[in-house]
């Protein structure tokens, strides 16, 4: 039979290993916006409003931006955050007139698995400034979309893509406590190295360009955001 002693020295382990591994378990989440290159994708889709027979193509968006959210989990004690974060950006073009219409649309999605490794630089009044460095890996979609009316003749043609994309960034962060949570700021800068853009509808197909050369998504760029930290344990 199990004893009390025995007990005892299991409650005794527990408690070790929760203070040991589990001290200053925080969760955190943040809100991003990005203004990274993708040149790539920019160039490919002026390549296609280009083919597109009409005058006045007016392009709104042509991937200037994109906006994401990521959330994790920090452990104090390692000083390493675990993160998941998601991204979208896109272009746009489009002529419409009385016979009918045209859009031209790409969306970039990214998904991303990363992991960060943070120091403390110093305390400015009541918050701490804290230099970060990070492993991504980002899993890209690109849509790409031609939808056309003519002649109440409706079109709708649509291609996917997908990329593993592997990079590394650091990151500027300033944290501030306020009562039961902590509001982050954060800037950062990200460097990817691409991968093909695969078709999901012809085996063995990449996305180029009209000179051969492969299209990328090009994640590579800044970054602002700003989300709040929460200790689940203390």
């Amino acid at each position: 039979m199990l004893t009390r002693k025995y007990y005892l020295f299991l409650f005794m382990v527990f408690v070790n290993y929760s203070n040991t591994f589990s001290q200053k378990l925080e969760v955190f989440s943040d809100f991003k916006i990005g203004f990274l290159s993708h040149q790539s994708l920019k160039e490919f889709h002026n390549e296609l409003t280009n083919d597109i027979p009409f005058d006045n193509i007016k392009t709104t968006d042509n991937f200037n931006s994109n906006y994401g959210f990521n959330f994790g989990i920090k452990f104090n004690k390692f000083n390493t955050s675990i993160f998941y974060s998601h991204r979208v950006s896109g272009a746009k073009s489009s002529y419409s007139d009385f016979s009918g219409y045209i859009r031209l649309t790409n969306e970039l999605k990214g998904s991303t698995i990363g992991v960060m490794y943070e120091k403390e630089l110093k305390r400015i009044g009541k918050g701490k400034l804290l230099t970060g460095f990070k492993a991504l890996l980002t899993f890209s979609n690109l849509q790409i979309n031609n939808e056309n009316k003519i002649a109440n003749t409706i079109n709708n043609d649509k291609l996917n893509f997908n990329s593993t994309d592997f990079g590394g960034g650091v990151e500027l962060s300033y944290n501030i406590p306020i009562a039961f949570f902590t509001l982050k700021t954060s800037i950062g800068f990200d460097v990817y190295i691409n991968g093909k853009l695969n078709s999901k509808e012809i085996p063995n197909a990449h996305l180029i360009n009209k000179n051969g050369d492969k299209v990328t998504t090009d994640w590579t760029g800044f970054n602002v955001g700003m989300g709040i930290i929460i200790p689940i344990l203390k």
